[in-house]
C-alpha cells in the first residue's frame, strides 16, 4: 500500500497526468452535450429520418467513444516516462523486484483510470440526456438499474483500456507507438476492419464495448460479460509479455 500511494504521488505530480485527466473530462462532456444537441435538432426536423438507430441511452453511451482515446493517452504517459533519461533505474532502486514495480504501475494506472472513469462517464450520460433535451431520458430514470448495469461496464472498459495502453508502453518501453496504435485502433481502425473480417469483433476494443452497448451484436454471439472476458484477455496477455520483456532485458 505504501508503494502504491507513493507511485500515486510521483504520477499526481506529473503535470500531463492530471491534465490528461482533466481533458478527458472536459472534452467528452462538452462532445457528449454538442453531440445530443445536435442529434436532437435532426429528430425535430425529421424524426422518422434521424430516429432510426436513435435510442436516448445508445446515445448517452456514445460518449464512452469520444472519450476512450484520453484514456489511451492516459495509460501510456502514466508508465512511458519511466523509460526516458534511464529514470527507471532510478524507481527499481526505490521498488525492488521488477514484477512488483510493475504491479505497483498497473494498481496506480488502475486507480486513476477507475477515478476518471467514475467521474466522466455518469456526467457525460447526463450531458447527453440534458442536450437531448425532450428526446432524452427525464433526470429520475438516469440512474435507473437498467443503466447502472451498462454504466458499470462503461467504466470498466475504460479501466482495461487504460491498462492495456499502459501495458504496451512497458512493452514498447516508449510513448510513440503505443499511442499511435491504440488511437488508430479505437477511433477508426477496428471499425474499419470489422467491415472487412468478423474476426474484428475479437479485438480488445470491439469485444469490450459489449459491456455497454447492449444493442451491438457481435459475430461470435458474445454478451457483456464474454466481450469483458476477452478484452481482459488481451489485457493480461500484454502485460505478461511486457513483464517477460521487463524482467529478461537490461533497465
Amino acid at each position: 500500500m505504501l508503494l502504491v500511494r507513493s507511485e500515486g504521488r510521483k504520477l499526481a505530480t506529473l503535470p500531463v497526468v492530471p491534465l490528461s485527466m482533466v481533458a478527458t473530462l472536459v472534452v467528452t462532456v462538452g462532445l457528449a452535450a454538442i453531440a445530443s444537441w445536435t442529434i436532437a435538432g435532426l429528430l425535430d426536423d425529421d424524426p422518422a429520418r434521424a430516429g432510426l438507430d436513435f435510442t436516448p441511452v445508445g446515445e448517452g453511451f456514445q460518449a464512452v467513444y469520444f472519450g476512450q482515446a484520453g484514456m489511451v493517452v492516459l495509460g501510456v504517459l502514466a508508465v512511458s516516462g519511466e523509460f526516458g533519461g534511464g529514470r527507471v533505474r532510478t524507481s527499481l532502486l526505490a521498488v525492488p523486484g521488477r514484477l512488483r514495480f510493475l504491479a505497483t504501475k498497473a494498481t496506480v494506472v488502475a486507480l486513476f483510470s477507475a477515478l476518471v472513469a467514475l467521474v466522466t462517464v455518469p456526467s457525460a450520460f447526463v450531458a447527453a440526456q440534458l442536450g437531448l433535451g425532450e428526446h432524452g431520458l427525464p433526470l429520475s430514470e438516469v440512474f435507473d438499474g437498467a443503466i447502472l448495469a451498462p454504466m458499470a461496464g462503461a467504466v470498466l472498459y475504460w479501466v482495461l483500456l487504460s491498462l492495456l495502453a499502459a501495458g504496451c508502453a512497458v512493452l514498447a518501453r516508449s510513448a510513440v507507438a503505443p499511442l499511435t496504435i491504440l488511437v488508430a485502433l479505437v477511433l477508426a481502425l477496428s471499425q474499419f476492419l470489422s467491415m472487412v473480417t468478423d474476426l474484428a469483433d475479437l479485438l480488445p476494443d470491439r469485444a469490450g464495448s459489449l459491456m455497454y452497448l447492449e444493442s451491438r451484436e457481435s459475430a461470435y454471439g458474445l454478451g457483456a460479460a464474454q466481450g469483458g472476458l476477452v478484452m481482459a484477455a488481451w489485457v493480461a496477455v500484454v502485460w505478461l509479455v511486457a513483464a517477460v520483456r521487463f524482467v529478461r532485458r537490461d533497465a
